[in-house]
């Protein structure tokens, strides 16, 4: 815990101060109201003023947890647990959905429709996913336990389906991009809200702990800015579906 001082206090402190001085100032020079009146009151607020800022500068710290300025919103159990809180949510984007993710089966066959909805209202989904015919896709297969294949084709089946509602010609667009790396760490924004969640060797993805942040925050930032430094760099990834590459 760090501490800082509360400046609401001591400007309220300042205030009671200043208009001390000022109704001392004028029951002197100008009002002179019977029995001196705002000069009393005058001096009780300069007391006032004086007991609040000693409090406030030497007493009456304010405590800060080091942890509020990464603005953290919650942690999930398991990754389904946070597809509880923003899938279900998803028809209200007002402007992007970003993810690094593989192939989002259960996603697509559950929200399509919200899917739909969102690309009517001009919501643009960016996509980041391991390329299907690279080097890796089989040795992430092996760590989820998963039948061989089967990660390929749900990564190819997310392309099909990206294409298939982008030719609706709906206002807003899906763009899906591949990485040949390893495993990079789940990744799911909608609008102000990021989710991250690492990918566990032996178990499925939907399976592991998931972190939500939100927007004003260090971890939100370096996030963003992270996913935005992978989707422009052309060395380490490629577009799948067809259309222009979106930016933000």
């Amino acid at each position: 815990m760090n501490e800082k001082y509360n400046w609401k206090s001591i400007v309220a402190g300042l205030v009671c101060l200043i208009i001390g001085i000022i109704l001392i100032l004028l029951d002197i020079f100008s009002f002179k109201t019977p029995q001196n009146l705002w000069i009393s009151i005058g001096c009780s607020l300069i007391a006032s003023g004086v007991v609040i800022l000693l409090t406030s500068l030497f007493v009456e710290r304010i405590k800060v947890n080091s942890l509020d300025e990464w603005s953290i919103k919650k942690i999930y159990a398991t990754r389904s647990e946070k597809n509880a809180d923003s899938d279900p949510n998803l028809d209200k984007a007002q402007y992007c959905v970003d993810g690094i993710a593989f192939g989002l089966s259960s996603f697509r066959s559950k929200y399509t429709k919200k899917v739909e909805q969102a690309l009517r209202n001009g919501v643009n989904f960016r996509l980041i996913t391991m390329d299907p015919n690279g080097d890796f896709i089989h040795f992430r297969e092996k760590e989820e336990g998963e039948v061989e294949g089967n990660i390929q084709k749900s990564i190819n089946d997310l392309v099909n389906w990206a294409n298939k509602l982008n030719n609706r010609k709906y206002k807003g667009k899906i763009v899906i991009k591949s990485y040949n790396c390893m495993t990079l760490d789940f990744y799911w924004r909608v609008d102000n809200t990021i989710y991250i969640g690492p990918y566990w060797y032996g178990y499925k993805s939907s399976d592991t702990i998931t972190y939500s942040f939100t927007k004003g925050g260090k971890a939100f930032n370096l996030y963003s800015e992270y996913f935005e430094s992978l989707w422009e760099n052309e060395g380490l990834t490629q577009i799948m579906t067809r259309q222009k590459i979106l930016k933000r």
